[in-house]
């Protein structure tokens, strides 16, 4: 991989596609955020310096640099992302595997830091295009992702989906309940998750239906109450497909109620 490394105050690499495209913006921030030019057809790759690796009492994790990543499938429209991973590679293999198409490609990786991904309206456009941004905070990744898709010309471009490159990866958990149709659901660790999604659906008979790391998870519900049906997958659209197929075949018009991953902020 041809790559060099740019000490600059701030200079945060956007590339929106589908066709590959790198613009440079720069602004006042401390030096201790790196940028690495990827070649024509990759990803664009930031680099933030993580501070307490530096401090005395630093642990090995502190010391450890850890990637996130995202990838999009231009023919089918999904995503899917990567985080706490070692190495940039693997973060950026992860990525596309999730997004489970052939032509998934990694847009944006980042080290100790946020990427982010801005998606246009699918009704203002037939083209699917899309903008990424990196920084050393989830305002700013997302900042910078925005300001790439209205570039590229997306329309009433948003945030779908960022995530912080040293955030843990967790699970998360949904709960039913059959006699009153309600549902909760929660993000976390193992014991965390569920406890959680019980206390959200609030019922007496509340209980743990689905549990699932380092994925989405989706509820679909049809037109008998104490009916349902979930999916987990690497991406949303899998998830929701895979909950909607399950539902179908306990009741009619199965309907997404929720879905959400279990890592990273889902706008």
């Amino acid at each position: 991989m041809n790559t060099r490394f740019l000490p600059v105050a701030l200079a945060v690499w956007i590339l929106t596609g589908p066709a590959p495209g790198v613009d440079l913006i720069e602004n006042a921030v401390p030096a201790d955020v790196w940028n690495r030019r990827a070649p024509a057809d990759g990803p664009v790759q930031g680099y933030v310096e993580w501070k307490d690796r530096n401090r005395r009492d630093a642990s090995d994790w502190d010391k450890t640099d850890y990637w996130a990543a995202i990838a999009v499938s231009p023919s089918t429209h999904k995503y899917a992302a990567s985080c706490s991973y070692i190495a940039f590679d693997v973060a950026s293999r992860a990525a596309r595997d999730k997004c489970n198409a052939p032509d998934a490609r990694t847009v944006v990786l980042c080290a100790n830091g946020w990427c982010a991904l801005a998606l246009g309206d699918p009704k203002e456009s037939k083209d699917f295009k899309w903008g990424v941004g990196w920084g050393p905070d989830q305002a700013a990744a997302e900042r910078f992702a925005l300001e790439g898709a209205a570039k590229q010309g997306v329309a009433k471009p948003r945030v779908v989906y960022s995530i912080d490159a040293r955030q843990m990866r967790t699970g998360g958990a949904i709960a039913f309940s059959e006699s009153t149709g309600r549902w909760g659901y929660s993000t976390g660790g193992a014991r965390e998750a569920p406890f959680k999604a019980v206390r959200y659906c609030n019922a007496p008979d509340a209980k743990v239906v689905a549990q699932a790391e380092d994925c989405w998870l989706a509820l679909a519900l049809g037109d008998d109450k104490g009916v349902f049906g979930w999916g987990h997958a690497g991406n949303r659209a899998d998830a929701e497909r895979n909950a909607l197929e399950a539902c179908t075949k306990r009741t009619k018009n199965a309907k997404i109620a929720v879905s959400f991953c279990s890592n990273g902020v889902v706008h």
